[in-house]
């Protein structure tokens, strides 16, 4: 029982921030419905069949809405299948952050010195993340039905609580299946391997919806058996059956990563890859490059960059072959072809690619930034932020050396993707616009420096809370352009949205008044981050 509550006590910004994300998110989509919808029959059939359009872009995302002419397909659609990943990345977060980051951090020594086994700490930070998943997920449930209750209707309570439970039950599942993939891999790379699993498992389930050899491995994905059950709108359906089998990933890969707990060495991986032969020497390296600062760090982190880069790459592959699927689909609809056939030839094609690769780009890069966030909070507190202090290095100089790796690395992840989307859209047969690409794959640094520069000033000002606030701030800038229509909000709050801002350069080229305003809220961090830095003492 202690465990658990040191595990509810550790993870407690989580709970608190996940928590308001799914309230804000359920509750505002849902008051977004009633602003749109419309009251009779005929409008809110329009907004069933728009949603449907919309659904047909992303479907190799999110699987199709049922009923969303309805409060229930809608929030279904637009906030619990968002959820479903937010919560994954969240799940993904904790399990590392406790089988390495407290690792790392003493945390878990003093509690196996305390005379809990590691079996049993194991299963009690399962059971404290289940509870947190849970009242998260309740809390969600909570928003739509508040929002529900301002529109002066009512929904089935049943589907509401199935819906959260099932929302609860995915995110156990991801934790474990993380927590078992941080015992087999070494301390530096468990994040990245564990966000490889759960990416390669939504990738292997969404991408089957267009790809029908991929059909035979969907099995193998917790997201398979959460998208079975849509039980909020009318007509939808929960499965029991796979709700079962979600419980039962959770238990069997639990189980599996205390085993591997308990053949493991704190500090090392249960899976041992022997080094490459190389000759160890003491003499300083010769070659000047090394001898820049960001050139160094980006050496340090070339294995996850190398990841980064082939995995946005072999995504925007994917995007491309999906391109002429999505249009076929968008063809399909017949009142949708007045206005499409105008652009068949012309336009069509490089704006379904721009929005839909463009909009996974620019989730992909916040991510990038968050990541290296996490990195250097960690650095305030496991000491490496005092080594480079001792050197002597500047406070500011270090800011400036951090934005300037993120920055070097945006670019390397930008380009890569953008090349290899250009060449497969060539080899598919549709011709984009090469300058306009180079420019919209290059829109993507600065949008990463805009997250990088909050990351900085909160990493400078509360290290602990640091990424847990910054994926706050992300989660309200899509909002932000999601909700920016449907509330009227004012030109001054959209502009602070980095996706806002970033807009369509593929089919409408770089904006210079979005491209300055980037830049500008990116210098801003950086300044306030210099300051903020120089005030406060490490560690504190």
């Amino acid at each position: 029982m202690t465990s658990v509550l040191m595990g509810l006590r550790l993870g407690r910004w989580g709970i608190a921030g996940f928590s308001m994300v799914a309230f804000v998110s359920t509750f505002v989509q849902t008051t977004g419905f009633y602003q749109i919808a419309g009251h009779t029959p005929a409008e809110r059939a329009a907004l069933g069949a728009s949603m449907s359009a919309l659904a047909a872009q992303f479907v190799a995302l999110f699987p199709p809405p049922i009923r969303p002419d309805t409060v229930g397909g809608y929030v279904e659609f637009r906030a619990f299948h968002s959820l479903a990943i937010i919560f994954a990345v969240w799940a993904l977060a904790s399990a590392t952050g406790f089988a390495r980051g407290d690792e790392e951090r003493g945390i878990v020594e003093a509690a196996l010195a305390s005379g809990t086994s590691r079996g049993a700490l194991t299963a009690s930070r399962t059971i404290a993340f289940a509870i947190a998943a849970g009242v998260a997920s309740a809390v969600a449930a909570a928003g739509f039905v508040a929002g529900v209750a301002s529109g002066h209707e009512t929904v089935a309570a049943g589907g509401v609580v199935e819906a959260g439970a099932l929302l609860a039950a995915l995110t156990v599942s991801c934790y474990a299946l993380s927590l078992l993939v941080a015992q087999l891999a070494a301390a530096r790379a468990a994040t990245a391997a564990a966000s490889a699993l759960l990416l390669g498992l939504f990738l292997v389930n969404s991408l089957s919806r267009v790809f029908a050899s991929l059909s035979t491995w969907r099995w193998a994905s917790p997201f398979r058996y959460y998208e079975l059950s849509q039980p909020l709108p009318p007509g939808g359906n929960f499965d029991p059956r796979s709700f079962l089998v979600l419980i039962g990933i959770s238990i069997l890969a639990a189980a599996a990563a205390g085993w591997a707990f308990t053949r493991r060495d704190l500090g090392a991986p249960l899976v041992h890859v022997p080094p490459l032969p190389y000759r160890s020497t003491h003499d300083a390296a010769r070659t000047p490059v090394w001898r820049i600062a960001v050139v160094r760090s980006l050496y340090v982190s070339r294995l996850g960059l190398l990841a980064w880069s082939v995995g946005m790459a072999v995504m925007a592959a994917v995007f491309v072959s999906l391109t002429r699927t999505i249009v076929q689909v968008l063809l399909s609809i017949p009142t949708l072809l007045p206005y499409l056939s105008i652009f068949v030839h012309q336009r069509l094609y490089p704006a379904v690619l721009g929005y839909t690769w463009f909009n996974v780009a620019q989730l992909m890069l916040a991510a990038f930034a968050i990541t290296y966030v996490a990195r250097w909070s960690a650095e305030d507190t496991d000491g490496r932020l005092e080594i480079f202090l001792s050197t002597p290095q500047s406070r500011a100089g270090i800011v400036v050396e951090r934005m300037a790796v993120l920055a070097a690395g945006a670019v390397l992840i930008a380009g890569v993707s953008g090349i290899v989307l250009f060449y497969v859209s060539h080899a598919q047969g549709i011709d984009l616009n090469g300058q306009r690409l180079a420019a919209a794959s290059l829109m993507l640094v600065p949008f990463a420096l805009v997250f990088a520069g909050v990351g900085s000033l909160l990493a400078a000002w509360n290290p602990r809370a640091a990424v847990g606030l910054l994926g706050g701030f992300a989660f309200a800038s899509y909002l932000d352009t999601e909700l920016a229509t449907i509330y009227k909000l004012p030109l001054w709050l959209q502009d602070l949205s980095a996706f806002k801002l970033f807009g369509t350069p593929l089919l409408n080229g770089v904006d210079g008044r979005n491209l300055a305003l980037m830049m500008l809220l990116a210098c801003a961090g950086l300044g306030s981050s210099i300051l903020a830095m120089q005030r406060r003492d490490v560690g504190a």
